[in-house]
């Protein structure tokens, strides 16, 4: 967000304090919680119950803008509802509360998660997780993933800042965040698109595949190599190799070393299983499917070989969870 933009949200009556009339409830706006490329975020709370408090996303409207991010949210947000719901397994996404629009804004109003897995991971011992919370959670986001793209969307910026946990009883799940630069992989037939001949980079550099840095079209075997990353972020003790570096160019020369010098891994233990992975992910094509349950089973493997549980408590529940 440019510097003339910080605080226009403030010029039109959204601040602490204020009153906002909703489609299904009339709301008090609490404090910021964060800013980006696609607006702000404020906690929430209703005004008739201050216990019901939710994230309430906002987007400037601006004048012959044809795409909006926040009708992006929303749009897949609606069609994810129903992922994983039913069973034993955790829904992923955050659910809508109430959505609009105003004169200067669009508005959507959601369940309120806790931090991202970007902040928890700060609070640990050399900025990582244990590796049966690193694991553990490194399925989750590969389950958020793969359930997005059951839709015929890809993500295009999946990183930890753009995974949190939930709150109270559903701290153990992980959500995942922030769909402004996702982008639809089929057409009206339902068929896959034909890769442009060109693109522009979009995304995280730190995260992002081999072809979003050249610039080739991108399509789900893009997000589960940037999911790749991720996992490594969350449980390498020395970091991603690059993690230092901003120049894309730089860092694409550094992941390409990567392949060959196999130095993604530290000092982590089964190494093999790991390469095994990106292995698995660099094969595949742009029209391929991806066999997330390969990649399960890979990260189910290494938690064997060292006796470790990845369905226990997290490292960052409260001890009353544990």
């Amino acid at each position: 967000m440019s510097s003339e933009d910080e605080t226009w949200y403030a010029e039109v009556g959204i601040e602490p304090g204020a009153i906002l009339k909703g489609g299904k409830s009339t709301y008090t706006i609490g404090r910021l919680l964060g800013e980006g490329g696609f607006g702000v975020v404020f906690k929430i709370c209703d005004k008739n119950d201050s216990k019901l408090c939710y994230a309430m996303k906002i987007e400037k409207r601006i004048k012959n803008r044809i795409h909006s991010k926040l009708k992006m949210e929303i749009s897949i947000l609606k069609m994810v509802a129903n992922e994983r719901k039913g069973t034993s397994e955790r829904n992923h996404f955050t659910a809508i509360i109430d959505r609009g629009k105003k004169e200067y804004y669009y508005f959507l109003i959601m369940q309120l998660v806790g931090k991202s897995l970007q902040d928890l991971k700060k609070d640990r011992p050399m900025n990582v997780f244990s590796l049966g919370t690193g694991l553990g959670v490194g399925m989750q986001c590969l389950e958020a993933v793969e359930d997005l793209h059951k839709h015929a969307f890809i993500h295009r910026d999946l990183k930890p800042a753009n995974y949190a946990c939930g709150l109270d009883n559903q701290m153990h799940t992980v959500y995942i965040l922030d769909f402004g630069i996702a982008r639809k992989y089929t057409n009206h037939k339902g068929e896959l698109k034909t890769p442009r001949a060109e693109v522009r980079f979009k995304g995280t550099v730190r995260f992002a595949s081999l072809a979003c840095h050249r610039c080739i079209e991108r399509s789900v075997k893009d997000d589960v190599e940037s999911w790749f990353y991720l996992l490594l972020d969350l449980i390498v003790k020395e970091g991603l190799p690059w993690k230092n570096i901003d120049d894309k160019n730089i860092v694409q020369g550094r992941k390409e070393e990567s392949r060959k010098n196999k130095d993604l891994y530290g000092t982590l233990k089964c190494k093999n299983d790991y390469q095994k992975i990106l292995t698995y992910i660099d094969r595949l094509e742009y029209t391929d499917h991806v066999d997330y349950q390969f990649i399960y089973e890979k990260l189910k493997r290494i938690a064997a070989q060292q006796s470790i549980n990845i369905d226990g408590p997290y490292d960052f529940e409260p001890p009353s969870k544990k």
